[in-house]
C-alpha cells in the first residue's frame, strides 16, 4: 500500500462560488465585486467555482472578460474551477486569454487541484493539472 502525505501551508485567499446562468453583464459585476475585495484585504490569490454555473457567454464576451481583469490593475494568481455544459470550455478559454496577455490565470476540473496550485510559491505548468483544449 502506497501513501503520500504532504504538508500544504494555506496561503489566505478568497474563494467565490458561482451559481445560475451567467452572462457578460453578471460577470464583469463579479469580476468588479472581486477586484475590490482583493484590494481593499490586499488578497492576491483567488479561487472561483462555477461547477454550479450556466453560461451563453460567446468568445466575445470571455475575451472582454479577460481583458477588464487584466485592466483591472489588481496582479493576482486565479484559479477559475468549472465544468463545462456544453462544447466551449469558457474556463480554458478565460485561461488562454487571460495569459495572453500576461495573467496568471488557470482553469481547473479539480478543485483540490486549483487549491494547491494557489497555494504553490512558484506557479508551473508543471502544476499537476490537466490543461484543457478549447
Amino acid at each position: 500500500m502506497a501513501v503520500e502525505v504532504r504538508i500544504i501551508p494555506i496561503k489566505e485567499f478568497l474563494r467565490t462560488d458561482v451559481t445560475g446562468n451567467l452572462d457578460l453583464d453578471k460577470s464583469l459585476i463579479i469580476l468588479g465585486d472581486l477586484v475590490e475585495e482583493c484590494k481593499k484585504n490586499n488578497v492576491d490569490r483567488i479561487l472561483i467555482d462555477t461547477r454550479e454555473a450556466t453560461s451563453n457567454a460567446s468568445m466575445l464576451d470571455v475575451w472582454t472578460l479577460a481583458r477588464k481583469l487584466t485592466n483591472s490593475g489588481l496582479r493576482a494568481q486565479i484559479a477559475v474551477v468549472n465544468k463545462p455544459k456544453d462544447d466551449f470550455d469558457r474556463g480554458a478559454f478565460l485561461e488562454l486569454c487571460a495569459m495572453n496577455r500576461g495573467y496568471q490565470l488557470k482553469a481547473f476540473r479539480d478543485f483540490e487541484a486549483a487549491f494547491t496550485w494557489l497555494n504553490e510559491d512558484q506557479p508551473s505548468p508543471s502544476s499537476g493539472s490537466t490543461r484543457y483544449g478549447i
